[in-house]
């Protein structure tokens, strides 16, 4: 099989792959494009308090405290997020969980499949000056309904668990889709500096031809990262054996974290949790700090990386030892970084500014794909035809 065979071969596998899964691919694209803002669109939709008060803040304990009183809510987890300046801190206060089923706080009970009704989400979101201590406002646990559906559209096509792993089979399309547009777009010897660019003299077929190939070269890096991402979230063992990783060695795990061995005596605090994530880290700062709620589960420090990224810290709540470190950078975990770099995380500002954008590619491949496809049947011309200038109406 020659070259011009292949070409011809991948180009009706990329058609009608396109064709046949492109707008599902396109709302796919789109609504994990609306979830890398998902933070800044929550706030916009409701806009939390701000924090007045001015000097140093106050204890994680106190915050963790004051939060407590206000939602009535002497046990169960608690997740609490510090605010920046000028932010009330944002203490996630949940109910007490039932045994085997822990809570999960946040946008977690969305992204890994849960749902609006999830136990986590029966909480209270508590609003507290860092300074002062004072409740400035409190709000029901979880996120808008539209950022909510649009996590459960995204995670799982509003199929439950299930529909996860045909989420998966989307992103393997995805990468189809980049890899043979890619041997289709190669251009012909002396054809390079029209290879990136749209003419301004294209029209017609050859607009949407040019456009589709544009698009897709200058987003193909990204796009293909984020398409193998999001295939590794959703099928991590299948992607952690084709990549030759194995899991990095780690304590006894629940659902919820290491599971610890209960002893006698109080457990430490928010603070003292804190103090000994970032001596395990150092040049971390505080993301967030969640403190179980049973008794038999560790306290979980999430802390920005002095790289950028995300790393996780557990705690014993009993004896203040670190239990597990998650610092996908240092230890080289090829599959600790898929769902920040899907999400649009760990890179900067610029590398979740990217993400967004090539969410909506599917979207701009499909509306250029059909076009053209819909004007070679109507000028009835061959789908594989070289396009030539007559055929560029």
């Amino acid at each position: 099989m020659n070259f011009a065979q292949i070409r011809r071969t991948l180009f009706v596998v990329h058609m009608w792959v396109g064709l046949g899964l492109g707008v599902l691919l396109a709302v796919l694209g789109i609504s994990g494009s609306i979830l890398v803002y998902d933070d800044a669109i929550a706030d916009l939709l409701a806009p939390p308090p701000r924090a007045e008060a001015q000097g140093s803040s106050l204890p994680l304990d106190a915050m963790i405290a004051a939060a407590r009183t206000a939602a009535r809510v002497e046990r169960g987890s608690v997740t609490l997020t510090p605010g920046g300046p000028g932010e009330a801190a944002v203490v996630r206060v949940g109910v007490p969980a039932r045994p085997g089923n822990g809570p999960q706080t946040g946008r977690a009970q969305y992204r890994d499949g849960g749902g609006p009704g999830a136990q986590a989400n029966r909480g209270m979101q508590v609003y507290v000056d860092p300074v002062s201590g004072k409740v400035l406002g409190t709000a029901k646990m979880g996120l808008p309904p539209i950022l909510a559906f649009a996590h459960q559209l995204h995670g799982n096509f509003l199929m439950g668990r299930g529909g996860r792993s045909f989420v998966g089979w989307l992103g393997v399309a995805m990468l189809i889709l980049g890899v043979s547009g890619l041997v289709l777009w190669w251009p012909k010897r002396g054809q390079w500096k029209y290879a990136f660019l749209v003419r301004r003299t294209a029209r017609g077929l050859r607009f949407h031809r040019e456009l589709h190939a544009m698009a897709g070269i200058w987003t193909f890096v990204v796009f293909m990262i984020v398409s193998f991402s999001g295939v590794a979230i959703a099928f991590p063992e299948t992607v952690r054996a084709m990549v030759g990783e194995q899991p990095a060695a780690q304590p006894a795990f629940s659902r919820d974290g290491p599971v610890v061995t209960l002893q006698r005596g109080p457990i430490i605090g928010a603070d003292a949790a804190v103090a000994r994530a970032l001596k395990a880290l150092p040049g971390g700062t505080l993301r967030s700090i969640s403190l179980p709620a049973r008794r038999t589960q560790a306290i979980n420090v999430s802390l920005f990386g002095s790289w950028g990224g995300n790393a996780n810290v557990w705690i014993d709540p009993w004896r203040g030892t670190v239990l597990a470190v998650n610092d996908p950078l240092a230890h080289g975990d090829i599959m600790a970084w898929q769902r920040p770099l899907h999400q649009g995380a760990g890179l900067g500002a610029i590398w979740r500014v990217l993400v967004f954008l090539v969410g909506f590619m599917p979207a701009l491949f499909v509306v250029t794909g059909v076009t053209m496809w819909l004007k070679k049947r109507r000028q009835r011309i061959s789908m594989s035809a070289p396009l030539v200038a007559e055929m560029a109406r």
